[in-house]
């Protein structure tokens, strides 16, 4: 079978090619009925299996292939095809954002991109506390500081919005709680105006709302907040013998995890007798090679970069 050419049964034709002629040069060339047509000749399949896995009739599809009608796949409809052509994740990633209007669903593992060997390095390298988390926040990797400091990421099924809205531990170490909670309130309800068939986000959200702290901050709150990025945390840290340090929140969406969460942690007054290593204010940048590497502490060194997966 020519996999790159008209098969038998397939509905395109002269007419369709006449048809596409017409179109502009960006939809002819990159459009998503192109490629969908794309990747159904590789797979050497006809359009007309195609069409019964998603669900619909030949014409309808035929007509989605040819750009006369708007496709909105759902996203099982995606994994679906798919699985029939056999997409890689780059081609899979596409799909996806073009139909769902989202990437990688990584809250299942099934579904969840290995992290690669860059990520690891760049998580780890961080000199402050620092973690990844999917988009319903559960924790997907953490540095040895972070573990160092807060050692209830190394637990199983961790997520960061539970711990914030719901442990004592987290009320304690945080100044003004409620203000905090507030914020990953509004985190939440941002979450569902997006998302509101998210069963993993419903869930999560008839948890906290569970505690009657919570479920009174999500009664009053009318924001909403896409990231804390550039939030100021003032928290009491047990593993710096609860000295009082200020952090900075960092929030960065990795290009090959987009719909994760990268947050780093950074110290804008280091408390004294800390157990991290003096830094430099401002600084970024690593030890030149010139440079003694800077030391690693006891705690740190027995809490390794994790990886869930």
């Amino acid at each position: 079978m020519d996999a790159t050419g008209p098969t038998a049964g397939d509905s395109e034709s002269a007419d369709e090619e006449s048809f596409s002629g017409q179109l502009p040069f960006a939809e002819r060339h990159m459009g998503f009925g192109n490629l969908l047509r794309t990747w159904r000749r590789a797979a050497g399949l006809t359009q007309p299996p195609v069409a019964r896995v998603l669900g619909m009739g030949i014409r309808t599809y035929g007509n989605i292939e040819r750009g006369a009608a708007p496709a909105r796949f759902s996203r099982e409809q995606c994994d679906a095809l798919a699985g029939l052509l056999r997409l890689d994740p780059d081609a899979r990633h596409a799909l996806l954002l073009h139909n769902v209007g989202t990437t990688f669903d990584v809250s299942h593992p099934e579904r969840r991109p290995p992290l690669a060997e860059a990520m690891r390095l760049l998580i780890e390298g961080q000199p402050s506390p620092s973690l990844l988390c999917d988009r319903h926040w559960n924790v997907l990797a953490y540095n040895s500081f972070m573990a160092s400091w807060w050692p209830w990421v190394t637990a199983p099924g961790a997520n960061l919005l539970r711990w914030g809205l719901l442990e004592p531990e987290a009320r304690v170490q945080h100044h003004n709680w409620r203000d905090h909670a507030n914020r990953m309130v509004r985190l939440l309800k941002f979450a569902l105006a997006g998302r509101r068939d998210d069963p993993a986000l419903a869930r999560l959200v008839e948890e906290v709302r569970a505690d009657p702290d919570v479920l009174q901050l999500w009664e009053s709150a009318s924001e909403v907040a896409e990231n804390r990025d550039g939030q100021l945390h003032r928290m009491r840290v047990p593993a710096l013998g609860w000295r009082t340090v200020e952090l900075v929140s960092h929030t960065l969406h990795p290009a090959s995890l987009p719909d994760s969460r990268l947050i780093i942690f950074t110290m804008l007054q280091e408390a004294e007798d800390s157990e991290l290593p003096a830094r430099p204010r401002g600084s970024v940048n690593p030890p030149r090679a010139d440079q003694p590497a800077r030391p690693r502490t006891d705690r740190a060194a027995e809490a390794p970069l994790s990886l869930r997966g």
